[in-house]
């Protein structure tokens, strides 16, 4: 069984960002529970905004069809239904444990067409027991990793770089980078070693979060190792493909990821809560959730992160509404050329995966769902559409590690509870 990589998806490793580790923290796996905690909640309906990601593979994988949606009476969000959804909610965030500690707070959205539900369960901090805010700022993880994709592809569209340039041609003294693709990077295929498979220094972030580090020193440290597999052997999650993709980018416009993701994808798709950190932020923007690890079996504060190490892989933040409106993107995909966004959602299973997990540009899908997850210390998120069903699903939780948090579990529910039979569970 895959374990998930270090930032909020599925890889061979336990590591930290996974797509898989969707498959992993969203559908592959559930938290584990605990005594159920009380807390306060909020609930809020709102016009419905929404937006989505997923995309294209490797060579030894073989290439998943999209599924036709089983025939169904249509969902409505009416009064039933959102108390339905509110009691799942509730009973799987009552269970909602990470490393022995209770995860202090959740933010859940679903849209159905035009109709919207969020609730909010929990406290922002433990300390003050303040509310969490439905319209509060957290921390996405591997959430990062489809919106830093959407601006490298909005810069294939505008010929600034091409899917098939060699990654050597922008970082050289990668193994095998004269014949590493950025496709390859964008869809898991690349064999690029895992940097967050170091576990000291996974070790060293999670202990001491504003540890000093760049980028280069990333760079520095994938150049090091051998590559994992030949380029489009296989697909398996990797942090490091986004690490570089970041960084290339970079080059290609001659500005910093931060301005490159807001100028070209954010600004654009009206995503006003979400910020692609500069070096100098390593905070969660007010209002913010809350940021928390488990240590010792309670949640400690991690109110700062140092956001060189996640970077392009995830140390983005956002909203649920703003992941709303991107995961209609991620399906949709306004910002693209119908060619390119039929590239995106090109996916490719993962090898070794029994199921129907895959990974195209920069994108995860899960059956029919496509979209993303994503664990960084502290908090995370999961980010689905069911595009057939015009219908899509967003959780913030405020407490992780660097492999693991309860969104995952919160959006499974909430997904059986809705469209029967499309989340995986292993």
């Amino acid at each position: 069984m895959p374990r998930r990589s270090r930032f909020g998806g599925i890889t061979r490793s336990r590591r930290w960002l996974t797509a898989p580790a969707v498959a992993g923290a969203l559908v592959l796996s559930a938290c584990g529970g605990s005594t159920p905690v009380p807390a306060p909640s909020a609930t809020s309906d709102a016009p419905s905004s929404v937006a989505a990601a997923s995309a294209s593979a490797s060579a030894s994988a073989s290439t998943v069809p999209a599924s036709p949606s089983p025939s169904a009476a249509p969902v409505r969000l009416d009064d039933a239904t959102k108390a339905r959804l509110q009691a799942s909610l509730e009973q799987t965030f009552a269970a909602a444990t990470v490393g022995g500690a209770q995860t202090p707070g959740a933010i859940a959205y679903v849209s159905v067409g035009d109709q919207e539900w969020i609730s909010a369960l929990g406290v922002s901090d433990v300390e003050t027991k303040a509310p969490i805010d439905p319209a509060g700022h957290g921390r996405i993880g591997s959430i990062t990793k489809p919106i830093v994709a959407s601006a490298v592809l909005v810069l294939v569209d505008q010929g600034k770089l091409s899917l098939d340039d060699p990654l050597a041609k922008y970082i050289p003294g990668i193994a095998n980078g004269d014949r590493i693709t950025v496709r390859q990077l964008l869809s898991m295929s690349s064999g690029v070693w895992n940097y967050t498979t170091d576990q000291q220094l996974v070790d060293t972030f999670a202990t001491a979060p504003m540890t000093q580090w760049t980028i280069d020193q990333t760079i520095d440290l994938i150049r090091s190792h051998p590559a994992d597999f030949a380029p489009g052997e296989k697909v398996a999650y990797c942090d490091s493909n986004f690490v570089l993709l970041g960084r290339i980018a970079e080059i290609v416009t001659g500005q910093p990821i931060s301005d490159v993701v807001r100028t070209l994808v954010t600004e654009p798709l009206g995503m006003t809560g979400t910020r692609m950190p500069a070096d100098d932020q390593p905070d969660v923007p007010d209002p913010s959730i809350g940021s928390y690890q488990p240590v010792g079996g309670q949640p400690s504060a991690i109110p700062d992160l140092n956001p060189t190490f996640a970077w392009t892989a995830g140390a983005a933040t956002s909203t649920v509404t703003d992941l709303a409106r991107f995961a209609r993107e991620v399906t949709d995909g306004s910002l693209l050329s119908p060619e390119l966004q039929a590239q995106r959602l090109a996916t490719t299973t993962f090898t070794g995966i029994p199921l129907d997990v895959g990974y195209g540009l920069g994108v995860l899908n899960m059956n029919d769902l496509i979209g993303h997850n994503g664990d960084i210390t502290g908090g995370g998120g999961t980010m689905l559409r069911l595009p057939e069903q015009d219908a899509t699903f967003v959780v913030l939780v405020n407490l992780s590690t660097n492999a693991e948090n309860s969104s995952g579990a919160i959006a499974n529910a909430l997904i059986d509870d809705l469209y029967p039979g499309q989340t995986v569970h292993r």
